[in-house]
């Protein structure tokens, strides 16, 4: 018997000739109906089968998706198949509720990933990674032993190969996150790699190679503009300023094409007791700007292994990878350091160089003289030069990575099932660091150079007991029971030395340093012990409860605040087959800090050849946990027989007992002291519209806001952060808020100056800049402009991310694109606000041709204003891809080759003035540009 079901029919086959079926709905709903035999009814229902049936990946198992309560995103295979070097760019637009901002353009650096917005200062804002079962250590930190000098963002996420994952299922609710407790409070990411398969050995190989170069440059002055703006401030003179000509370009000079190769090859295949999945491949990246790269080898191996009634998984993953970034400075505050007038890096260096300064000089050499160079970036007549900066230079990061993990389950009996996971994550990160005399970096030191080593092991160990029992027909019972325990250590070494006599071997030959600095080493270890607990239960298919409790009892805490609890509960109603309602409540925890923090510590210093310690931590015996309550109301609904499917969530978050960095007083010996204080809150609103009108086309498209606001600083209210305390920690203010002067544009000829406001000259002239007058010392403006009259000007947390990604597929062609874009998120462009400052010694923006006004008086405060907290909002044309496959009919369904051609971040519409308005920071001295690429692929199957 055939019935209606939408765009497909449905066949049942052996009813009796007396049963009658009548479809009582259809307008929404694919079809549904009851089948009626005697005097029993039996529901059928038939909308989304496929969709409800699904298998997702939750916290310590598997769940069908017609039977969650939390609420869970799952990535597309459409974007899962697409290339890229990392798992960023894999997550990046295509997630609701998840926000990727790029640290940097940088080749191997990482990103900021942010679910349903960021929930604490200082503690870590990162989602929690599980790669097959067993948590992944993300700890930025791991790729920095200390070293310095060098600009170090080495993603640990490197070690996971977007081709070897099979799904990422990322959890966001408390109802999905509880099981990890402590690790849950900033969601989770749950990664499953590629396994074998039944159907006997199978291969796959796939090459790509694309060109990157930059999106964006910056509008800088040439040669002859440069000078006359000399002549117009009156600093230096140039009777004849258009015969200099474009001079030279030093943005243009120190960036380039890159090429971006790789290799992938894998083997899989098995039968029933027996499944494999192999693989390995290289990556090799140039990045954009001249000494920069990125180079990683990676191996997996997947092996299941079934004796009898045992099943055993094992993983084993390694991975090499190596970084050449940037030598950079760090930010002093004090006024002989470069870094104060903008100079971050040689990149940044390069756009300061006035462009009547040649790079060579005529026999070819690099010239190092710069006459307009004052004196921090030249010594004895010898200036820096930042293309040979950028040659000679080693900034390196080596970081290798072994993972390994084994499963055991076994079942007791037929409802009752045991399992043992062991795993173990091993990082050893080497960092060498040299400069040569030549460069920013070494030129005071007549070179310098370092080699730093940092080990970081991890082992986890879990037992747990999973009963499985159905009650009748109308009930069926899951409880979940276990206990886990991680340790953590972590060592470093880090050797110096200056003043080289011969710098051919570069870091390779510290010993020839005539200046040795102390070394420094030190060790770290951490424990977390944890008991876990879920139940799951589902009446009559339609009625679901989700109850986890996860108690944790963690190190990094004073002795009597380690046990953190934490339980939440989640419910589920499906409605009708095409409807569900869910919502959940709970808790999770924060545990991500230092390892010693609670503690009180001393370190080691050298004064006069003796040996003293000085106290780097005070310590607070009262330091607990860092708690989120979370609140989620959701709809899942499938409308026009499955041609779409919406899902919508309402969350509320809310931190408690942050773990904030609190300034001591000096009466109590200064410093900064960890704390719990104050109150974060999180609150928004996510919609996911999915459209299939025919299983060739598929268009996704997603939207979410969040607002986060600081509440309950107390005495602790109005806290200043930032080198030129450019940011605030403000009571009903987000993290992350701009905090100065709000700009009002030029004093014009005419105007009546006695109705402006005071500035630390007096009364302001013609020219001269003008800002608005909120306050005084008793809250009320005073018609002077001061530190009173700063406001809050924009935050770096984006209020509104969303995406649309389509593929169509005709023939053998398919094509992809995608889509990404936030709104109501701002960007401190520090670069931009050094380069509009006109002066002796550097370029400057084209923004300053015919706007100059006298040095001494064109910027009356060092604090921030509203004109370089800039809205960068921005819309991204990701990914375009066309792919061509061409069966090759050699006794596989899937067996073809594939040629895909690619092009990524080809446009961005943006009023942002900088490199790029992506940018996780929040603020821009000349960060590492994003770049655009054009590649190609080719995928063999077989």
């Amino acid at each position: 018997m055939v019935f209606w079901g939408g765009r497909r029919g449905y066949t049942f086959a052996g009813m009796r000739r007396k049963g009658i079926l009548a479809v009582i709905g259809g307008l929404f709903c694919e079809a549904f109906g009851s089948v009626v035999s005697g005097t029993a009814i039996v529901d059928t229902t038939l909308i989304g089968e496929q969709e409800l049936a699904e298998i997702v990946v939750v916290g310590y198992g598997r769940q069908r998706r017609r039977e969650l309560t939390g609420s869970i995103s799952s990535i597309s295979r459409e974007s899962l198949g697409q290339y890229s070097v990392s798992l960023e760019g894999v997550l990046s637009g295509t997630v609701p509720g998840v926000s990727v901002s790029q640290e940097s353009g940088q080749p191997g650096s990482g990103a900021s990933i942010r679910i349903r917005g960021g929930n604490s200062v200082h503690a870590n804002n990162d989602p929690l990674y599980v790669v097959d079962g067993f948590i992944f250590y993300n700890d930025k930190s791991s790729t920095q032993t200390g070293l310095g000098g060098f600009e170090s963002n080495l993603n640990p996420l490197a070690a996971i190969n977007p081709s070897d994952i099979e799904s990422i299922d990322v959890l966001k609710d408390v109802s999905a996150t509880a099981i990890y407790g402590s690790r849950g409070a900033n969601g989770v990411i749950l990664i499953t790699t590629k396994r074998g398969s039944h159907e006997g050995a199978r291969v796959h190989y796939r090459y790509h190679v694309g060109v990157q170069h930059i999106a964006h440059r910056l509008s800088l002055l040439n040669a002859a503009e440069w000078g006359s703006l000399q002549n117009e401030i009156g600093i230096h003179s140039f009777p004849e300023p258009e015969l200099l000509g474009v001079g030279t370009d030093w943005q243009n000079a120190v960036l380039r094409r890159g090429l971006v190769q790789s290799h992938e090859l894998s083997f899989f295949g098995g039968r029933e007791s027996h499944q494999f999945h192999v693989s390995g491949g290289h990556v090799g990246q140039e990045g954009i700007v001249m000494g920069s790269s990125f180079q990683r080898s990676h191996g997996r191996l997947n092996l299941e292994e079934k004796i009898k009634d045992l099943a055993l998984l094992v993983t084993l993953t390694g991975v090499k990878s190596t970084q050449g970034a940037l030598t950079t400075f760090t930010p002093e505050a004090y006024n002989s350091s470069p870094y104060s007038y903008g100079i971050s890096s040689p990149l940044a260096y390069a756009l300061y160089i006035p462009p009547v300064i040649p790079i060579y000089n005529e026999d070819g050499s690099y010239n190092y003289h710069n006459p307009y160079e004052h004196g921090y970036l030249s010594l004895g007549g010898r200036s820096v030069n930042p293309l040979s900066d950028l040659e000679s230079s080693v900034a390196e990061t080596i970081h290798s990575q072994v993972l390994m993990g084994v499963q055991a389950k076994y079942p007791l009996s037929d409802a009752l099932t045991a399992k043992v996971s062991l795993g173990t994550h091993i990082a050893h990160t080497t960092q060498n660091f040299f400069a040569p005399s030549s460069s920013a970096l070494g030129l005071e030191t007549q070179g310098k150079g370092g080699i730093g080593n940092k080990r970081h092991e991890d082992l986890q160990t879990e037992y747990s007991l999973e009963y499985t029992t159905a009650l009748g027909h109308a009930h069926r019972l899951n409880i979940l029971g276990g206990y886990t325990f991680e340790q953590t250590s972590t060592s470093y070494a880090i050797s110096y030395a200056s003043h080289f006599t011969n710098e051919e071997l570069k870091h390779h030959n510290l010993s020839d340093g005539a200046t040795s600095y102390p070394p420094l080493s030190g060790l770290t270890r951490s424990t977390l012990h944890s008991v876990l607990g879920r139940v799951n239960y589902t009446f009559r298919n339609r009625y679901h409860l989700t109850a986890t409790f996860r108690g944790d009892n963690s190190s990094r805490f004073a002795v009597n605040h380690r046990w953190g609890f934490f339980p939440s509960v989640g419910l589920s109603w499906n409605v009708y087959e095409c409807l569900k309602l869910r919502v959940t409540g709970g808790s999770v925890g924060n545990q991500e800090i230092g390892d010693y923090e609670a503690v009180q510590s001393y370190s080691a210093g050298h004064y006069n050849g003796q040996t003293l310690y000085y106290r780097n931590n005070r310590g607070n015996d009262r330091l607990g946990w860092e708690s989120t309550e979370q609140y989620n109301v959701g709809v899942d609904a499938f409308l026009f027989s499955g041609v779409f499917i919406v899902t919508g969530d309402v969350y509320y978050k809310r931190t408690r007992d942050l773990l904030l960095e609190i300034p001591v007083s000096p009466l109590e010996g200064g410093g900064i002291q960890l704390e719990n204080v104050g109150k974060v809150t999180n609150k928004g609103i996510e919609v996911v519209v999915k459209y299939s009108p025919t299983t060739n086309v598929i268009l996704s498209a997603h939207l979410s806001r969040n607002v986060n606001r600081l509440w309950n600083l107390g005495a602790n209210n109005n806290l200043l952060q930032g080198r030129n305390q450019e940011q605030i920690l403000r009571e009903g203010e987000a993290l992350g808020s701009f905090y100065g002067l709000v700009y009002q544009g030029t004093v014009q000829s005419g105007e009546d100056v006695s109705t402006l406001p005071k500035t630390v000259y007096g009364t302001p002239q013609v020219g001269d800049l003008k800002f608005a007058d909120l306050g005084g010392p008793e809250g009320k403006p005073d018609g002077v402009i001061d530190e009173h009259d700063r406001t809050v000007l924009g935050n770096k947390q984006a209020e509104y991310t969303g995406g649309v990604s389509g593929t169509w597929r005709q023939g053998r062609f398919r094509l992809y694109l995608q889509v990404q874009g936030m709104a109501g998120v701002s960007v401190y462009n520090q670069l931009r606000r050094f380069l509009e400052l006109p002066r002796e010694s550097y370029n400057g923006s084209s923004a300053l041709l015919g706007s100059a006004t006298p040095v001494g008086r064109s910027r009356p405060y060092s604090f921030l204003d509203s004109r370089y907290v800039e809205d960068a909002s921005f819309v991204r044309l990701r990914n375009l891809s066309l792919t061509y496959s061409q069966p090759l009919g050699r006794g596989y369904s899937d067996a073809a080759v594939d040629f895909t051609v690619t092009a990524q971040n080809l446009f961005t519409f943006t009023r942002y003035q900088g490199y790029d308005p992506e940018l996780s920071s929040g603020t821009d001295l000349g960060t590492y540009p994003t770049s655009r690429v054009l590649s190609f692929t080719l995928a063999l199957s077989l």
